[in-house]
């Protein structure tokens, strides 16, 4: 087998080990925040920096993303005019 295809193959399983593990500390998370939910708060620090924003600034966020995916949207189907012409 190549070396650089082994180290590739390498990598590879690692990334696969590091999201089995990101998974099964998640899931722990799940179940435990319904034994002691505070408790977990507490381990992932949630609370301690928390932001918390108005129904109008919800509103605001909400309307420059519609407005950049209809800006992007806009372009797509520019270019797409180019090619065709």
């Amino acid at each position: 087998m190549d070396p650089v295809q082994k180290y590739w193959m390498f990598e590879n399983w690692i990334a696969d080990q590091k999201d089995i593990s990101e998974l099964a500390k998640n899931h722990a998370y799940l179940l435990a925040s319904f034994y002691d939910p505070e408790a977990v708060r507490k381990a992932l620090g949630e609370g301690i920096e928390s932001s918390e924003s108005t129904d109008e600034e919800f509103e605001d966020s909400i309307r420059i993303v519609k407005e950049a995916r209809n800006k992007q949207v806009e372009e797509k189907s520019k270019r797409k005019r180019r090619i065709i012409k």
